[in-house]
């Protein structure tokens, strides 16, 4: 089976060794191209489809040469869309392969952690009234809190994403589920967010 013929069909072409290394090529499929190309600058200078899927082939040739493994992985447009505009990360095919590296962890790995990332605002707003955030002071207590928690996990061989939240929606989200709004839950609705966002798209994406 081809690169082609993996990303039409949305089929599993995950090594073992990439799956461990985390190192990801994003791939959309072909009847979301056209507009990937209005969406995404680095791709208006491909002829075509199998252009594009040339090149990405060449990506995962040249990583496995350099003895990186290389899995790619097929994600809906919409998703990376959303994921970048709430992340803020560019529009281009690094932030795709970045994407695609969150998809691979999410689908496969065991040793990944999501963190949520909250504003300023929300934390002012709501640090008085919400568990997860009492204790920590002011908005800069709480950063170091979340920077020594990341770097304990990352010492314990996890990977670590980090996704934006609303903490207003967290909190109505714990209010449904009638849970405690704590720390915990809410890198747990983090974790939730990012694994819909980067489940293996429908026929329908």
């Amino acid at each position: 089976m081809g690169i082609s013929d993996w990303a039409t069909n949305g089929g599993a072409l995950v090594e073992s060794e990439a799956r461990a290394r985390n190192s990801a090529i994003g791939l959309f499929a072909e009847r979301e191209f056209a507009r990937a190309r209005a969406e995404i600058a680095d791709l208006a200078s491909y002829r075509d489809y199998d252009d594009w899927l040339d090149s990405r082939q060449g990506r995962q040739i040249g990583l496995t040469m350099a003895g990186v493994g290389a899995a790619t992985v097929c994600v809906g447009l919409s998703s990376f869309l959303e994921w970048r505009a709430l992340t803020g990360a560019a529009a281009d095919e690094d932030a795709l392969d970045g994407f695609a590296g969150a998809a691979l962890a999410m689908r496969y790995s065991r040793t990944s952690l999501v963190l949520a990332v909250i504003s300023e605002f929300d934390f002012a707003r709501f640090s008085g009234a919400v568990e997860a955030l009492a204790g920590h002071g002011e908005y800069r207590g709480w950063l170091r809190h979340r920077r020594a928690m990341r770097a304990h996990a990352i010492a314990a061989g996890l990977r670590v994403d980090d996704l934006p939240v609303g903490v207003a929606s967290f909190v109505e989200w714990c209010a449904c589920l009638r849970q405690s709004a704590s720390e915990a839950a809410l890198d747990r609705y983090a974790q939730l967010r990012l694994e819909h966002l980067t489940s293996e798209p429908t026929a329908a994406e």
